[in-house]
C-alpha cells in the first residue's frame, strides 16, 4: 500500500497507514511521532519527507510496541536521525528481544520471531518525561500509560494531539472486541483523561482523526469493563489463564496464531491482576496448578 501525506493543521500532518504517523515541521525540520511498522513504511516516509525537501530531524516514539517503531532502523540509517522515547520504552526499542520474551513470558521460540512483536533495534539518543516539552520543538509529551510501561501522546504547538494506543476505532473493537493491554487500571484512568482533555483534533495510532473523542472513550472503557465482567463470571469456578483465554476466543470467535496468542495471554493476565486487586477474584493452588476464582 503506498503511504501518502495529509494536512491536519498548521504545521501538523500525518501519514494514514495500518499505524498512523505524525509529522511536525518547523524550518523544513520534521519530527515524526513514531515510524510505522517495518522497513518499507520507512522507506516511503522518507520518500515522502523529501518530495516536500523536509529533513527528518528527530523520530518521538510514543511507545515500543513494533507496528511503532519498525521504521526506526531505517530512518535512523539513512539520515542520522535523533529518536526520542520515555526510558522504559527506550529499553525495549534498543533491544526489541524484551518485548517478545516479555510478552511470552520467557525466551520465544522461533515463530515469535517476526516483524509484528520484533522490531530491528535502533538507538534510542534522547530520554524524554512523560509529560513536559521536548527540547525546543513547541511539542509535550502527555503520560497516557495502560496499554504500555510508560506510553506517551504527544501534543503539537497547532493543538493536535497524537494519542498513541490509548484507543481503538470502532470498526477495530467491533471485530476483535479485545486488545492488548498491560494495565487495566491506568488504562482506564487514561481514557478519563483523555474524556476530560481539551485538543483541536486527536489522532489515534489506529483509525481515523477525530475532534471529539467522548464517544470514542466511552466505546473502548466499556468494551475494557464488559471483558472485565466476562473474565469475572469464566471465574465462577476456579480456571486456569489457559482455560479463561480458551473462554474468551469462544465468546468472541478468535481462532489464534502464535502472534495472536502471546499477546491475549499476556491480556488476559493483565485483567486478572485488575480483576484480583479490585477484590473480585482470587487465586487458589490446586494440584500445583494457580486457578482464578471469584472472590
Amino acid at each position: 500500500m503506498a503511504l501518502s501525506l495529509v494536512h491536519l493543521k498548521g504545521n501538523t500532518f500525518y501519514i494514514p497507514s495500518p499505524t498512523n504517523v505524525g509529522i511536525y515541521v518547523n524550518n523544513g525540520n520534521a519530527i515524526l511521532i513514531d515510524s510505522g511498522n517495518d522497513k518499507e513504511a520507512g522507506r516511503q516516509i522518507l520518500k515522502l519527507l523529501k518530495e516536500q525537501g523536509w529533513n527528518l530531524k528527530l523520530i518521538i516514539n510514543t511507545h515500543s510496541n513494533a507496528d511503532h517503531v519498525g521504521g526506526n532502523q531505517f530512518l535512523q540509517d539513512k539520515t542520522n536521525c535523533d529518536i526520542l522515547s520515555t526510558r522504559i520504552e527506550s529499553a525495549f526499542i534498543t533491544d526489541p528481544i524484551l518485548e517478545a520474551s516479555f510478552l511470552y513470558g520467557g525466551l520465544p521460540f522461533k515463530d515469535l520471531n517476526n516483524k509484528f512483536l520484533m522490531a530491528k533495534p535502533s538507538a534510542v539518543t534522547n530520554i524524554i518525561p512523560s509529560d513536559g516539552e521536548i527540547f525546543n520543538t513547541g511539542l509535550k509529551t502527555i503520560s497516557l500509560p495502560g496499554h504500555y510501561f510508560d506510553m506517551i501522546g504527544v501534543l503539537t504547538p497547532d493543538d493536535v494531539f497524537f494519542v498513541g494506543d490509548s484507543v481503538f476505532p470502532e470498526n477495530i473493537i467491533k471485530k476483535y472486541h479485545i486488545y492488548y493491554i498491560l494495565d487495566v487500571k491506568a488504562h482506564l484512568k487514561t481514557l478519563e483523561k483523555l474524556n476530560n482533555f481539551n485538543a483541536e483534533m486527536f489522532v489515534p495510532s489506529h483509525g481515523e482523526p477525530i475532534k471529539d473523542i467522548k464517544d470514542l472513550v466511552e466505546l473502548n472503557k466499556n468494551e475494557v469493563l464488559g471483558i472485565a465482567s466476562k473474565i469475572q463470571n469464566i471465574c465462577s469456578e476456579g480456571k486456569t489463564i489457559e482455560e479463561i483465554l480458551e473462554n474468551i476466543c469462544d465468546i468472541y470467535d478468535i481462532s489464534l496464531d502464535a502472534n495472536q496468542y502471546v499477546l491475549l495471554s499476556s491480556t488476559i493476565r493483565s485483567y486478572i491482576t485488575y480483576l484480583y486487586e479490585e477484590g473480585s477474584i482470587r487465586p487458589i493452588f490446586n494440584k500445583n496448578k494457580l486457578l482464578w476464582e471469584k472472590a
